[in-house]
Parts: structure tokens; sequence; C-alpha cells
């Protein structure tokens, strides 16, 4: 009978821990776009989440905004299993590799309105 009783808390303890925690594939918050200068006329428009930038591939035009300052948003975004190579301006203007970062596809974005 002790046998048994083993088997079965054996068997109840690898159920256990063999389960994971489901995670949304979704992430959400407050970011900000911003502009990637690669050089003269061409822009990469990324996203600033929790101090990490990701490439977002279906960033609507109105956000494509050529400014200075970034654009605070409220984003809900999907981490792909892809990343993005972002440049910058070489000396002579010739878009030089600076790094790699993730790709996402927004979910759904809006902008921030400021307060008065």
């Amino acid at each position: 009978m002790k046998i048994c009783n083993v088997k079965t808390l054996l068997f109840s303890l690898i159920l256990i821990f063999s389960c994971e925690n489901y995670t949304s594939p979704n992430r959400e918050g407050t970011a900000e776009v911003v502009i990637s200068v690669a050089s003269r006329g061409f822009y990469q428009f990324l996203i600033k989440f929790d101090d990490d930038l990701y490439y977002p591939e279906n960033l609507p035009e109105e956000f494509k905004v050529v400014s200075q300052e970034p654009i605070p948003v409220d984003i809900k975004f999907q981490l792909l299993d892809d990343q993005e190579d972002i440049f910058q301006p070489a000396p002579n203007d010739v878009p030089v590799f600076l790094m790699s970062v993730p790709l996402i596809k927004i979910v759904s974005i809006e902008k921030i309105k400021p307060t008065p």
C-alpha cells in the first residue's frame, strides 16, 4: 500500500512542477515613439517601452512625425521572434549598423493627451 502512495505522490509532484504559468503574449503600458536618424532623410521610428527599444512593424503613419520630441503613447503590443537592424549616420552620412532591436506588432496605440 505504501508503494501506491509514493507513486501517487511522485505523479502529483511531476504534474505540479511541469505546469507553466500562462502569461499573455501581449505587453501593454505607457511608452514613447522615438525617432532614430539613420542618414539625411532616412528615419527609423522606434517604441521605447520600459527603457528598451523595439521596432514596430505596423506603426500607423500618424505617429511617423519627424520631430525631436518623443510622442507619449498608451500601447499594447506583441513581441515577435525576429529583430530589426537600426542604423546611425557615419561622418559621410552613409547609414552604418548601430544595433539590432526586437520586432513588435502593435495591437493598439493611442496618443496620451498632455495635461494642462
